[in-house]
């Protein structure tokens, strides 16, 4: 595998965790908002297709947002709300 390969392929795998950080999240618009944003800074760095991209996610996003994501996850679940989102309520379909 090419050092382009291998850059693209961290970078991938460092998006993986950071979705993997925000489903744990409790409320739905956490969860969806930082999921968007992990997407969308991928996208527009676009570190999917050049080794420079790959390295800007990497050490511009997601470093960063993976340890601020952890801090606030354990601020979420001391001070959260115990009540679901109206979307995540399971509703018996009729």
């Amino acid at each position: 595998m090419t050092t382009k390969g291998v850059k693209v392929a961290q970078a991938k795998t460092a998006l993986d965790n950071v979705l993997a950080v925000a489903t744990r999240f409790k409320d739905y618009n956490v969860r969806s908002y930082l999921a968007r944003r992990a997407k969308d800074a991928f996208a527009s760095m676009d570190a999917d297709k050049n080794e420079t991209g790959a390295t800007r996610f990497i050490e511009d996003f997601a470093e960063k947002e993976m340890k601020w994501m952890a801090r606030q996850e354990r601020v979420y679940e001391m001070y959260g709300s115990a009540r679901k989102s109206v979307v995540d309520d399971d509703v018996p379909s009729s």
